[in-house]
C-alpha cells in the first residue's frame, strides 16, 4: 500500500484511474470543471473516509490538473490522516467563521468563490446539484456567478457501480462481520428478551468485527422488526419484548473503508405456521430467481420480473423494488425494479431484498451479492433459512 499514509485504502494509481474515467465523462458532457458534493463520491475519488457532519465540503475536478478538496479547516488540516491521497497544498480549509451558526457568510459562498477563482469566468461547470440543499443552491451558484450549472448529479455515481478487486475484498470483509453480528443477534433472541438488548448485541459485534477483521463504524444501526407492533419497515427497534408465536427480522449492515455489505434473516419463536413457512419458501424462490437472473447483459427490470414470476405461485406480491446496487455508504446505483432498464455488468454488487410487510406478518430475507458470468455470488455465508428459536 501507500507508504506515505498507512490508512489509505487503495493505491494512488487506482484513485487516479477513477479520476481519468470521470474526466472522460466530463469531456463528453462538455464540462471544463466538476464540483463534487456527495461525500461518498469524494471518498471514491480521494480516499477521504472521515465525515464532517453537516458542514459543507466539495471537490473541484478539472480536465488537466490534480483536484482540490475544500472543507472545514479543522478537517482539512488532517485530511491525509483520514485517507486522502492529495498533497496538502491541494486541500483547502475554510475558517470557523463560515461554520453554521457563526453569523457570517455561508461556507458555500467560500467554496463557490474558490471554484470560480480557479476555473475562470468562461468555464462550463458541472455540479452535483441534487446534493445541494434548497438554501445552499442559491448561495453556491451565486458565488459562481453563473446562471445555472450543468447538472452532474449522476456522473461520478455511474463510475462506482462496477467494483474493483480490492473494493470487492472490502465488501467481503464487511459481509463476514455482518454475518457474525446477525448470528450473535439471533442467538440472543428468546421469549421475554427486549428488542433493544438484541440490537445492542448486534451493534457490539459490528463494532468488534471478527478475530481477523477489525470492525469499522457501522453505517447504520441494526434493525429489529416484527411481532404485532414493530412492523414499520425502516424503524430500528421499539420498546418491546420478543413474544412466543411471532416472527421478527434482523438487519445488520456494516462496512470496511465505507464499503457496505448488509444481510437480513427472519427468526420465528416457536413452531412455524404453514402461512409463514409458505412466505419463507416464496421468498427463497424469489432470491434464487434473482441470483440466476443477475448476469451480465440482463437488465435490472429482467431481474425484478424474474423475482415476481418466482413468488407469484406462493401467493406473494412485492410492489417495492427487489433490491439495489450497494457499495460506498450503502446504496450506490440502480434499483432492481420493473421500470429500470440499466444493464447488469460483471462485478456489480447488489443487496437482493425479499421483504414482505403485513400487520403481524413482517418478513425479510436479504443478501449482498456480486454479479458473475454465471449469476450472483453471495458474499454471506449465513444459511438462507427461517431461523427457529424456542417459543
Amino acid at each position: 500500500m501507500n507508504d506515505r499514509n498507512f490508512v489509505q485504502a487503495f493505491e494512488t494509481s487506482e484513485y487516479r484511474a477513477r479520476l481519468d474515467k470521470v474526466r472522460g465523462l466530463m469531456s463528453d458532457a462538455g464540462m471544463d470543471a466538476l464540483v463534487i458534493i456527495s461525500q461518498a463520491n469524494q471518498c471514491y475519488l480521494l480516499g477521504y473516509e472521515s465525515f464532517s457532519g453537516e458542514e459543507p465540503q466539495a471537490m473541484l475536478v478539472t480536465l488537466d490538473d490534480d483536484p482540490y478538496f475544500i472543507l472545514r479547516k479543522m478537517d482539512a488540516d488532517t485530511a491525509t490522516e483520514a485517507g486522502c491521497w492529495l498533497p496538502q497544498d491541494r486541500v483547502v480549509g475554510y475558517a470557523e467563521s463560515y461554520v453554521a451558526g457563526s453569523g457570517e457568510a455561508s461556507a458555500w459562498e467560500f467554496i463557490g468563490k474558490f471554484v470560480k477563482g480557479k476555473v475562470g469566468s468562461s468555464a462550463r461547470i458541472g455540479v452535483e446539484v441534487s446534493w445541494l440543499g434548497l438554501s445552499s443552491y442559491p448561495k453556491f451558484v451565486g458565488a459562481l456567478r453563473i446562471k445555472e450549472p450543468l447538472d452532474a448529479s449522476e456522473l461520478v455515481g455511474s463510475c462506482r457501480v462496477v467494483k474493483s478487486k480490492r473494493e470487492l475484498q472490502f465488501m467481503a470483509e464487511a459481509a463476514a462481520i455482518a454475518d457474525r453480528a446477525l448470528l450473535a443477534g439471533i442467538d440472543k433472541i428468546a421469549v421475554g428478551v427486549r428488542h433493544c438488548d438484541v440490537a445492542a448485541t448486534i451493534m457490539s459485534a459490528l463494532c468488534a468485527g471478527t478475530e481477523t477483521i477489525p470492525g469499522d463504524p457501522p453505517p447504520s444501526p441494526p434493525i429489529v422488526r416484527g411481532g404485532k407492533h414493530a412492523i414499520a419497515p425502516h424503524q430500528l427497534w421499539s420498546d418491546d419484548i420478543f413474544a412466543a408465536g411471532e416472527q421478527y427480522y434482523l438487519l445488520a449492515g456494516t462496512s470496511k473503508h465505507r464499503y457496505v455489505a448488509a444481510m437480513t434473516r427472519t427468526v420465528h419463536l416457536g413452531p412455524v405456521t404453514p402461512r409463514r413457512k409458505n412466505q419463507h419458501e416464496g421468498a427463497l424462490a424469489g432470491f434464487h430467481a434473482a441470483a440466476a437472473a443477475l448476469r451480465p447483459g440482463a437488465t435490472c427490470a429482467d431481474v425484478a420480473r424474474a423475482v415476481q414470476a418466482a413468488i407469484r405461485p406462493y401467493g406473494l406480491i412485492k410492489e417495492s423494488r427487489m433490491g439495489y446496487s450497494i457499495g460506498l455508504d450503502w446504496t450506490d446505483g440502480p434499483s432492481l425494479g420493473t421500470n429500470n432498464n440499466t444493464e447488469i455488468l460483471a462485478n456489480m454488487t447488489f443487496r437482493v431484498d425479499l421483504g414482505f410487510y403485513e400487520r403481524g406478518e413482517s418478513y425479510m430475507l436479504s443478501n449482498t451479492v456480486r454479479v458473475t458470468e454465471n449469476g450472483a455470488e453471495s458474499m454471506s455465508n449465513l444459511p438462507l433459512i427461517l431461523f427457529e428459536r424456542p417459543g
